[in-house]
């Protein structure tokens, strides 16, 4: 089985619209949305769209998502009516078996341009955590997907020099830690990532808006660049490995 994989949209409806009928029309069997895909009542609310997607299409939230929104979905039900039409929201923790793959999915990342959610809903929490974790130990990932990636393992992802004022402001002075500037995250995926009983052999994610691979150890950790049919990368199940589009 083949899967796309689709980095930020940010609510550009035109777009996500396109990656999901490329990747349809080449075969490809799902597609996973890695977060920031623009879950907002003016996107997704009840009665905005109607059509199904001709493939299922899996996602987890970012940072930039409304989650006071997400939430009132879930509650209300409207989630159970998006995947009825194709899109299927992976809550925090929650695991998939695509093709005899187990897939763990941890959504949530700190904002690096703005404060925090007044109830600190992007963020990766304890319980959010604990969940992933559970899952993890009953069904051991072959990859996990997250909105961002671990701080300070080697990954080497590079804070935007043009955000560094931002980030000290509404990260570091407000009491959190994203790892150093060249090697930089989310704390609580590197929590995960070290208590994992067995390390998965991808690790995908988007958020910082570049491609990006690096192998530590036996895990390859991939970042896609924000939405573009051309930027899509595309996972095989059977090899386990991701490859360009095209």
């Amino acid at each position: 089985m083949r899967i796309a994989l689709l980095g930020d949209v940010h609510g550009n409806q035109d777009l996500l619209e396109a990656c999901v009928s490329a990747a349809a029309a080449a075969g490809l069997a799902a597609l996973i949305q890695l977060g920031d895909l623009g879950l907002t009542a003016s996107t997704w609310g009840p009665g905005r769209r109607r059509s199904r997607w001709p493939i299922p299409v899996l996602v987890i939230d970012g940072n930039h998502e409304d989650h006071a929104f997400l939430a009132e979905a879930r509650a209300s039900g409207l989630t159970t009516a998006w995947a009825a039409q194709g899109l299927v929201h992976q809550p925090r923790g929650s695991s998939r078996c695509l093709d005899g793959r187990q897939v763990l999915f941890l959504g949530g990342a700190l904002h690096a341009n703005r404060r925090q959610a007044e109830d600190g809903a992007n963020l990766i929490r304890a319980e959010d955590l604990a969940r992933a974790l559970a899952s993890a130990q009953a069904h051991p990932p072959a990859m996990i997907v997250s909105h961002s990636c671990p701080a300070n393992i080697g990954i080497g992802m590079h804070g935007n020099p043009a955000l560094a004022d931002s980030v000290h402001q509404h990260i570091l002075v407000a009491g959190h830690e994203c790892g150093p500037p060249d090697d930089c995250g989310e704390p609580q995926l590197t929590a995960l990532w070290q208590a994992l009983p067995r390390r998965p052999a991808l690790w995908c994610y988007g958020h910082f808006h570049i491609n990006h691979e690096r192998l530590i150890g036996a895990t390859r950790f991939i970042a896609v660049a924000a939405a573009g049919v051309g930027q899509m990368r595309i996972w095989d199940t059977r090899t386990m490995t991701v490859t360009a589009w095209g």
